[in-house]
């Protein structure tokens, strides 16, 4: 059911309690609400009872306003966003993912193969090589792009592949759930993809491999990191961006309409890139859990602690000193979507995943909304959970839980497209 507004000359407190209805009624939906099934949450917590997977266990906590800026308090107007935006990216670069050093390279684009008349509906192919130079060294990765038959301009959807990333002739000739490059293109976007481990490899003792140890060999910096330097999940980003540097030369791509997309830790990655890089127009995080949509102050399923111990290379140092002292954090994961705004975000979840902490990532996207109101967007404000199998759209936020385990789905797919052709 669609909602309109109805602007007539209401005095302004009758005005105020009919939006706020409005909302609640825009936003609700015919299904119950998602609740965690009881006998998952039985089971888990007890196969795993130092975690929270119980509502009752979480908790109290108090989040950090996300239009709060130092020296000047609450902010009302979107004209000091950006001193705020700055003040919150370096918060999360200084405690979370990680400083970027100052990088000194050149990038560019080798054409290694291009196959057309793909998938029935004539796609065009191509496999090539992003280089990296600095000093007298090149480090590069792997991209295959996939655009429609038509010529004109196409909006592009950029996604970072954390799985086993498939050859490009398997890219152009087997359908994968993962990245459905058919149903991509066929709906008429540019179907781009990147390897998490191409990058920067997936290990706790992979710096030395990757873009991360490139960069600093090729300084010259005689340090080790500090523990505020970048670790894997800013990597992945940076190298999204270098993507994103070849798609903004494409006579295909619009290039205001690029979106990124990435699942659980390339979710993390996804968002990160967005908020980092301001050019991808739209994120969306699938299944993105603790570091990435979720709130660490829930505490819920994966927690900082289990996280910075088991991927100390996602993260920079300094976030570990957080485990189990996440109220001491001076940002949390809702500040993440605020720092996208107000370009559209997209989130999503499995009811089955609580690892994930899917009510967690949902009220993730609700504590944003006060930005996006601030630019004058609609916003995720109930927070209620949504049903399954039921997106819920405010302006340029979405979310949707679906059934099953964690995963990127066609059907996560499939509504993440339906959200970027309502947005472009």
């Amino acid at each position: 059911m669609m909602c309109t507004c109805i602007r007539q000359s209401f005095p302004l407190f009758l005005f105020a309690i009919m939006f706020a209805w409005q909302t609640h009624f825009c936003q609700s939906q015919a299904g119950e609400p998602w609740s965690a099934d009881p006998a998952l949450v039985s089971k888990l917590s007890a196969s795993r009872p130092e975690f929270i997977y119980e509502e009752s266990r979480v908790p109290a906590y108090t989040l950090p306003d996300p239009l709060s800026l130092k020296g000047k308090g609450r902010i009302d107007n979107a004209k000091d966003w950006d001193s705020l935006r700055q003040e919150t990216l370096e918060k999360f670069r200084s405690e979370v993912y990680g400083r970027r050093p100052d990088l000194k390279y050149q990038v560019r684009f080798e054409l290694i193969e291009e196959k057309s008349g793909l998938f029935g509906i004539d796609a065009r192919g191509k496999s090539l090589r992003v280089v990296i130079t600095s000093g007298n060294e090149s480090y590069s990765f792997p991209m295959w792009v996939f655009l429609p038959a038509a010529t004109h301009k196409h909006p592009a959807v950029l996604h970072i592949n954390n799985r086993e990333f498939p050859s490009f002739e398997k890219a152009s000739t087997e359908p994968d759930e993962f990245w459905p490059v058919k149903d991509i293109v066929g709906r008429g976007f540019v179907a781009c993809a990147v390897s998490t481990v191409a990058i920067d490899p997936d290990r706790a003792d992979g710096f030395s491999d990757g873009i991360r140890g490139f960069f600093h060999r090729t300084s010259g910096a005689q340090e080790p990191p500090g523990d505020d330097a970048w670790k894997a999940l800013s990597a992945w980003g940076w190298g999204a961006s270098r993507a994103l540097d070849y798609l903004l030369t494409c006579n295909e791509v619009d290039p205001t309409k690029i979106a990124v997309i990435g699942h659980s830790r390339a979710g993390k990655a996804a968002l990160w890139a967005a908020a980092e890089d301001t050019r991808f127009a739209i994120a969306c995080s699938n299944n993105s859990g603790c570091g990435g949509a979720a709130l660490s102050r829930r505490a819920f399923g994966e927690t900082v602690a289990r996280i910075t111990k088991s991927f100390p290379h996602w993260f920079c140092d300094r976030f570990s000193k957080y485990a189990g002292k996440e109220d001491s954090l001076p940002v949390d994961q809702h500040q993440l979507f605020a720092l996208i705004a107000p370009r559209p975000v997209y989130a999503t979840s499995a009811s089955d995943d609580l690892w994930a902490d899917p009510r967690g990532e949902y009220l993730s996207m609700v504590a944003a909304s006060p930005v996006y109101r601030l630019f004058g967007e609609s916003a995720l404000t109930y927070a209620e959970m949504p049903a399954l199998n039921e997106p819920r759209i405010a302006g340029k936020m979405g979310y949707h839980i679906r059934p099953g385990a964690h995963g990127l789905t066609l059907y996560d797919w499939t509504k993440f497209l339906d959200f970027c052709v309502k947005q472009f």
